[in-house]
């Protein structure tokens, strides 16, 4: 009976050339080896860097591997008479015992010249990457919805590009042709600190300027007369008048300045740069009263023909048994600002209806009195 060879060496690719016999006599010493029974799928392990219970063949001479490191070949094993049988290693100490027969290699198997294992056989995948690292995500292909919203939007950004650019260059181009290009700023007009050819220095005095026609037809009947001596002559001039008798009750106030030149005053600081300030201030208090007057708002009417502008405001205030009527005109020639008011009382103590325009006829016929003497 023939004697069996050694049990295959468990590996992770079973090889033809390693499928042996069963041979106990050739591994005197392993007494925990599997008896030919126990399959191929049993293994035995050991702890972690010992050799027991592994088998190691001896390295074919055309496979280009030499027998493992620190492997002695057991007395009396190899070929027959010392001679190395082709594929069985054939090395020095290799001497047989008579009559021992060695297995024959697998028929028709033949390892191709310069076999290598590959690299990483029979490791797990991502055993060779380091700690904490983990692969790319693989990247989504485009389709071709994306690339076409892609096209669209760099056609819309290079349209919008075009027009701002255009709507730039057009707007650029229309400023030059208004402004004419570059030019240096304007220097502010000088102050004026004198009074200018045509400008009152003085004003008439009201009292006298104001015609005694003008007073009998609308203030008639004995009149009182208040003339403050600060405001008689001179730049400015001041003349109130007084008619009691019912039912008419009459008070006319007029009052003339002539504004010099003023630094603070608007535009070129002249004298009637000052004056303009001065008639628009007036305006000013009629369209809005200070609280302190208790007056209404008065409704503003424009006068033409007298001096260089004009206006008349009506103002109405009502108390028990009581109404007045109070008209305004304010006149503005070159440097002089003249106002003069007009009021009438009704109601309370016998005293007749007024007429609002009457009142505003009485002012303006004053305010040409004064202002036909201004030289």
């Amino acid at each position: 009976m023939a004697q069996q060879g050694p049990r295959p060496p468990r590996s992770r690719r079973p090889s033809p050339r390693d499928d042996r016999q069963w041979n106990d006599d050739r591994y005197p010493d392993d007494d925990e080896g599997l008896p030919p029974w126990a399959g191929l799928a049993v293994d035995p392990r050991w702890a972690q860097g010992s050799t027991r219970g592994k088998r190691h063949a001896p390295a074919r001479p055309d496979s280009g591997r030499g027998a493992p490191a620190g492997y002695d070949d057991p007395a009396g094993r190899g070929a027959p008479g010392g001679q190395a049988r082709a594929g069985y290693g054939g090395r020095a100490g290799y001497g047989g015992s008579a009559g021992y027969d060695e297995p024959a290699a697998a028929v028709g198997y033949d390892e191709p010249a310069g076999y290598e294992e590959p690299s990483g056989y029979g490791k797990p995948a991502g055993q060779d990457e380091e700690p904490g690292e983990f692969p790319p995500p693989p990247v989504r292909p485009r389709g071709r919805q994306a690339a076409a919203r892609a096209r669209r939007n760099r056609r819309s950004i290079y349209l919008w590009g075009g027009v701002l650019a255009l709507a730039v260059l057009v707007g650029v181009g229309v400023w030059f042709l208004v402004s004419g290009g570059s030019k240096p700023a304007a220097a502010p007009d000088p102050l004026v600190t004198t009074f200018l050819p045509g400008e009152f220095k003085t004003v008439p005095n009201a009292c006298t300027a104001v015609t005694a026609s003008t007073l009998n037809q609308y203030l008639p009947g004995k009149r009182g007369v208040a003339s403050p001596n600060s405001l008689d002559g001179g730049e400015a001039s001041l003349c109130s008048w007084t008619l009691d008798h019912r039912p008419l009750y009459r008070l006319l106030n007029v009052q003339v300045q002539a504004y010099t030149p003023n630094g603070l005053a608007s535009g070129d600081g002249s004298a009637t740069f000052s004056a303009m300030d001065g008639y628009t201030a007036a305006l000013q208090q009629k369209t809005s009263p200070p609280k302190a007057t208790h007056l209404p708002k008065a409704t503003i009417t424009a006068i033409s023909g007298l001096g260089t502008k004009a206006f008349s405001a009506l103002q109405v205030t009502r108390s028990p048994g009581l109404k007045t009527d109070l008209m305004t005109v304010v006149v503005r020639d070159r440097n002089v600002v003249l106002t003069a008011v007009l009021q009438g009382n009704s109601g309370h103590g016998g005293y007749g209806a007024v007429s609002p325009a009457q009142l505003r006829a009485g002012a303006i016929a004053a305010a040409r009195d004064v202002i036909a003497k201004l030289k």
